[in-house]
């Protein structure tokens, strides 16, 4: 079916596309019913059989299947509330909605907010400048956070023109051994590039590569994009090739093994 779905955007047929369109999303409605229950399934096999052999942590299955039971309890046994079925999931007086709004989204947001930790963490790690690529990755951080906040918009363009050149000299610094031709070149640049700025009346019609929001929105539209295109196409080869492995039953540490 997944291949099926996924030829209707490569081959011209107008049967196999009107399938792709009509009848695909359906399939996959009734596919992803099935694979949910089986994946509920999966979940209590793996739990239950951690809390039986005691393996490690198995003290944290214990709280998921308690959850477990008792989402299941209230969202499909009881609905301690006069609503049809199905509408008590919504309902404000449900234990469900209760359950589902003053537990389970609190949890979330807290591992969300643990995350932000983890990202500033991994960030610290890869802003440091030790090499182009790392040195490329701060100055593409700082623009687009720059270019996403009001501040960004204010800042004049001899500030930009001052960061491009200090980028340029950092690069070739290496390569200069002398520190006075080194500090003479570097102002020479910066004060050369402020009155041919001047001239050119840059104060007046900032260009757009001296624009911190306009630098932003090319980022996020030419490197970003083929960045993130890239690793969808990884992405949709690997789960390709791991459901290829499951179907011929390679893969079997779904199921615990």
């Amino acid at each position: 079916m997944g291949f099926l779905a996924l030829s209707g955007y490569f081959l011209n047929f107008p049967t196999l596309r009107e399938f792709t369109d009509k009848d695909a999303p359906q399939w996959y409605m009734i596919i992803a019913g099935f694979a949910a229950f089986l994946g509920c399934l999966n979940l209590l096999q793996l739990h239950i059989q951690k809390v039986v052999k005691k393996q490690e942590n198995w003290q944290y299955s214990i709280f998921t299947l308690l959850g477990f039971l008792v989402m299941i309890v209230f969202g499909f046994i009881y609905k301690n509330v006069d609503a049809p079925w199905g509408a008590h999931l919504k309902d404000d007086g449900s234990a469900f909605y209760w359950m589902y709004n003053f537990v389970y989204l609190p949890l979330g947001s807290t591992m969300f907010a643990l995350l932000a930790f983890f990202v500033a963490s991994a960030s610290y790690r890869a802003f440091r400048i030790r090499n182009f690529e790392a040195t490329l990755l701060l100055i593409s951080g700082v623009l687009l956070m720059l270019g996403r906040v009001p501040i960004g918009a204010i800042i004049p363009w001899w500030v930009v023109l001052f960061m491009y050149i200090s980028f340029i000299f950092a690069i070739i610094a290496s390569k200069i051994k002398d520190k006075r031709i080194f500090f003479i070149s570097f102002i020479s640049a910066n004060i050369f590039s402020f009155v041919l700025g001047a001239q050119l009346k840059w104060n007046v019609s900032v260009p757009l590569f001296l624009s911190i929001p306009s630098i932003q929105e090319w980022i996020m539209a030419v490197p970003a994009t083929a960045g993130s295109r890239a690793i969808m196409i990884g992405i949709a080869l690997g789960i390709a090739a791991q459901s290829f492995r499951i179907i011929t039953g390679r893969e079997r540490s779904i199921l615990g093994d």
